[in-house]
């Protein structure tokens, strides 16, 4: 199912709403100009051009160039403390900003697996919203759920076995639906899921160590 496949009246869940907003993104749709613009524009237009003080121009060059010193410093700084924080620099913006609030709110990477990990969001309503960084060959062993679950490939791909996913696609997995999402090879998976009404339940060996440890 692809990302131009609405989701279900995303108004009525943050996690959803998120969603949607990363699926625009990879889209590269374009939103329309807010209110406040269009009025701030029109207000400029009314102004009359005013001269600049002696050496502005050098000035505002020279702080350009000091912002970008400092962004670049900070990317770096990301990159150089792990692999995982560069990646997170290049997701989709409002992906970006909300791994970086659950980050400032104390939430951490956890281990789902081998090869994968998971970060929940701090995002209001039911169930859980979760972003998942796969490895390449990795994945999520076989599932079923109490409850639906959405999940939007952001970067990567990867396959449930029942048919291949790639960034801006949504893979929609109903109560009876059991599935077993393994990244490809070629590069690092991260996927945005929304589960409402329960999570996972595992088959095999992980099925019974869930059980058993009441996760």
């Amino acid at each position: 199912m692809t990302a131009v496949t609405p989701l279900p009246d995303p108004a009525s869940h943050a996690g959803l709403r998120l969603m949607e907003a990363t699926a625009a993104v990879l889209r590269g749709d374009q939103s329309p100009p807010r209110p406040a613009d269009v009025l701030g524009g029109a207000f400029l237009d009314t102004e009359s051009p005013l001269a600049l003080a002696g050496g502005a121009a050098e000035t505002a060059l020279a702080r350009i160039a000091a912002l970008e010193a400092i962004d670049d410093r900070a990317r770096s700084a990301a990159r150089g403390a792990g692999k995982g924080l560069g990646e997170v620099l290049t997701l989709p913006d409002p992906l970006r900003e909300a791994v970086f609030e659950a980050i400032g709110a104390g939430r951490k990477w956890r281990f789902l697996g081998f090869g994968i990990r998971g970060l929940k969001l701090a995002v209001d309503g039911e169930g859980e919203t979760e972003l998942l960084r796969i490895e390449p060959g990795h994945g999520v062993a076989p599932h079923d759920h109490d409850g639906e679950e959405y999940t939007l490939v952001v970067t990567g791909a990867f396959h449930d076995g029942h048919q291949r996913f790639g960034p801006g696609d949504v893979n929609i997995a109903q109560p009876g639906f059991v599935h077993a999402p393994i990244a490809e090879n070629d590069g690092v998976c991260y996927a945005l899921g929304v589960s409402l009404g329960g999570g996972a339940r595992f088959e095999g060996a992980f099925g019974l160590f869930q059980r058993l440890s009441g996760l």
